[in-house]
């Protein structure tokens, strides 16, 4: 599947919160147990995206977050509404 200009934008995005090259990102890698993201940084960078897309993330939705194609579709579907 041909990334999206969103997709690119969110692993652009993570890769700069977490210290990487956006090629280290996989859209299969799992957030905590792969990415080592903690639930402060996964908010920290729910906080960056939310401000850069211009959108309000349900808390709920992050609860259920497990990999970063569970997050560019989370991006995408608020995008949508």
């Amino acid at each position: 599947m041909a990334p999206t200009q969103t997709s690119t934008e969110v692993i652009k995005i993570m890769a700069e919160n977490l210290g990487l090259n956006p090629e280290d990102i996989d859209r299969n890698s799992t957030l905590k147990e792969e990415l080592g993201l903690s639930p402060i940084e996964l908010n920290d960078l729910l906080g960056h995206l939310s401000v850069k897309f211009d959108i309000i993330f349900n808390p709920q939705d992050a609860e259920n977050l497990q990999k970063v194609e569970d997050l560019i579709s989370l991006v995408e579907d608020n995008l949508l509404d």
